[in-house]
């Protein structure tokens, strides 16, 4: 009887292991938010790229919204760009505030992606400045990304790079959250 008990939690001490093997491996970690009022979803994938380390850094992060619930033909898509610097003064000069572009570059395509909604937030207490502003991207621009090879970026003077596993969940998110209505 204890030999029996033995093999049972051992099993079920494997049990994670083999289910996180199968699984593919993702960058992304999803967030879904719902707004009843405004009947709208929006999901973010975090974490495709960190670039750069403290005190300053460079987060992208991929945002879809969609009417409803379940993702559908009115999904839009966009790039969130993000910097915080530690360190900071009121007279820290923002990195981005002058960059209106995200330049996308894929295999032999190159995007040109304004960036729209820029924030610049300074924090006295903690010394930090953040920045952030988001890139949409149009859904035909979005069919190249899915085909890309590799894909590199430029916001400002900061270049950063997807890595391929950042790169693929990527696509997947774009093919699920954006695409979903005309693959089902």
């Amino acid at each position: 009887m204890t030999q029996t008990y033995r093999i049972i939690l051992l099993l079920l001490a494997m049990l994670p292991a083999l289910r996180q093997a199968r699984q593919p491996a993702s960058v992304c970690h999803l967030e879904t938010k719902y707004d009843r009022l405004a009947d709208t979803t929006t999901i973010q994938c975090d974490d495709l790229v960190q670039w750069g380390e403290a005190p300053a850094g460079l987060s992208v992060q991929a945002d879809a919204s969609f009417r409803g619930k379940e993702a559908n033909e009115t999904a839009r898509f966009w790039l969130y760009l993000s910097s915080n610097r530690g360190g900071a003064t009121r007279h820290t000069r923002p990195l981005f505030q002058e960059a209106t572009t995200l330049y996308l570059v894929m295999d032999a395509a190159r995007l040109e992606v304004p960036v729209t909604d820029y924030h610049h937030d300074f924090f006295e207490l903690i010394r930090s400045c953040a920045e952030s502003a988001r890139a949409e991207i149009r859904r035909e621009d979005l069919h190249k990304l899915l085909e890309a090879k590799r894909l590199e970026g430029q916001w400002g003077g900061v270049e950063f790079k997807f890595s391929d596993a950042a790169l693929a969940s990527l696509k997947e998110f774009i093919s699920h959250q954006v695409f979903a209505a005309h693959t089902a």
